[in-house]
């Protein structure tokens, strides 16, 4: 008797980019703003000087200055948005630490679009198609979730390595907070039983 195995799924892109969307707020609820976040994933910074986001959304990142305002530093997320900075910093609770940009013109699309970010020579720095419906996360769409980026060892130009945020409270310039560790009882010690010994070889953790 022969077997034989068949493998019908479509293998994931390996290919990672050094600079990616991270967050997306396309379709925001009544009082919220648009915004694409975008981070570097190396310790290289990057000169952004004139860079052009595209799509539904225009944005051209100002000409080179002196210093480092115009550099995308290691590991940094920054955000672009539909309105001006303070607004966008004050509507989301943004520290001053976390760069915004904006506004920008035009509006992505509800129903999907194709966005891109090219540097002052027209190369694609990173590029996406969001959409609306399944495979999508439909919570996206009007319900105050963001796309947030689940794999940055991936090209992002895949369904499969976006997720809806955890909660409706988007987190522009950072990433979501970590599940709170499980909870235990209070380790304290009952000195009338007598004294405990630590042995050298305990293995202990940080709280």
């Amino acid at each position: 008797m022969k077997w034989a195995l068949l493998v019908s799924s479509v293998p994931l892109s390996l290919r990672g980019e050094q600079i990616v969307f991270s967050e997306v707020m396309y379709h925001p609820p009544a009082g919220g703003y648009e915004f694409i976040e975008v981070q570097n994933l190396t310790a290289t910074p990057f000169d952004i000087a004139e860079w052009r986001l595209r799509g539904g959304a225009d944005f051209d990142f100002p000409e080179f200055v002196s210093g480092t305002e115009t550099f995308l530093k290691a590991f940094e997320r920054i955000v672009i948005c539909e309105t001006d900075p303070a607004t966008f910093r004050t509507a989301y609770g943004l520290p001053n630490a976390v760069r915004v940009f904006g506004p920008w013109t035009g509006m992505l699309a509800n129903s999907g679009e194709r966005i891109s970010l090219k540097d002052k020579n027209g190369v694609v720095r990173c590029e996406m198609r969001y959409d609306d419906d399944f495979p999508w996360p439909v919570s996206a769409d009007g319900a105050g979730h963001s796309l947030v980026l689940a794999d940055t060892s991936r090209a992002i130009d895949d369904y499969r390595v976006w997720r809806a945020s955890a909660s409706a409270s988007p987190t522009p310039g950072t990433g979501e907070p970590a599940a709170a560790e499980e909870p235990f009882s209070n380790p304290e010690v009952n000195l009338s039983a007598g004294i405990p010994f630590v042995e050298y070889a305990d293995q202990w953790d940080f709280n």
